[in-house]
């Protein structure tokens, strides 16, 4: 798989998203379902970018179930560092 600026942009927009759904909280699991809705993802792609996402520890899988074989996730306290330093970076806002 390779990773690039495509990848990396929908990893932020994953990340920003599950913020915006947990309410700015890393204990709030989120709904895989949920997410997607938004962003429209096909499932084979958010498996593959979720994995990459847990792998560097700013998610964590929480369920493995439905369509896109992981079910809920949450975000992690480096994931959420992450969002912050992209938010300051002027990259995405909310």
């Amino acid at each position: 798989m390779l990773v690039g600026k495509e990848f990396s942009i929908k990893c932020e927009q994953i990340l920003v998203e599950a913020d915006k759904i947990s309410n700015r909280s890393e204990s709030n699991i989120i709904s895989v379902e949920e997410l997607n809705k938004t962003l429209n993802y096909d499932r084979i792609e958010i498996k593959h970018l979720f994995k990459y996402l847990s792998e560097f520890n700013y998610i964590v899988i929480e369920t493995i179930c439905g369509p896109y074989l992981y079910g809920a996730i949450s975000l992690t306290e480096k994931g959420v560092l992450k969002i912050n330093s992209t938010k300051k970076k002027g990259k995405r806002s909310d």
